[in-house]
């Protein structure tokens, strides 16, 4: 069996707890949660990115492969809806539009990258996150 170093004396320990009120904080603050492996299936580091975050930016305006679609897609219920546009500001991937007629916002699942990012901002409690391969139109898309 291989040794690792013990991180112990130099990184803070957080209970499940903790560290999901932590991830969820982020959320509200706009970030989007990345995994990234560096000999899998070790986790090397959770980043939680922003839109300034230059991970994002390869991503956005280069065609880089360095992340793939979620488990997720976001559903916007209509009916709780208040067309704040909150959820379309948050999203880093543009999956969120408005509808002028409508006065609501919509989701293109094509571009939808599963985060919940736009759920977690939405004072409505208007989005929820679907199963990506439930919905035949992005089962097989990552």
């Amino acid at each position: 069996m291989r040794e690792y170093p013990d991180f112990a004396d130099t990184h803070e320990e957080l209970s499940k707890e903790e560290a999901l009120e932590l991830m969820r904080s982020f959320e509200h603050d706009g970030m989007t949660h990345s995994i990234w492996t560096f000999k899998t299936p070790y986790i090397g580091a959770i980043c939680n990115c922003d839109q300034d975050c230059m991970a994002y930016k390869f991503f956005r305006y280069t065609d880089l492969r360095l992340y793939f679609k979620g488990e997720y897609v976001t559903s916007v219920d209509m009916d709780l809806c208040s067309g704040c546009r909150t959820c379309m500001r948050q999203c880093q991937y543009g999956a969120i539009s408005f509808s002028v007629p409508l006065k609501r916002c919509f989701v293109d699942i094509s571009k939808c990258y599963g985060c919940g990012v736009c759920r977690a901002t939405c004072s409505k409690d208007a989005i929820s996150l679907m199963d990506r391969t439930e919905i035949p139109a992005v089962r097989n898309v990552w």
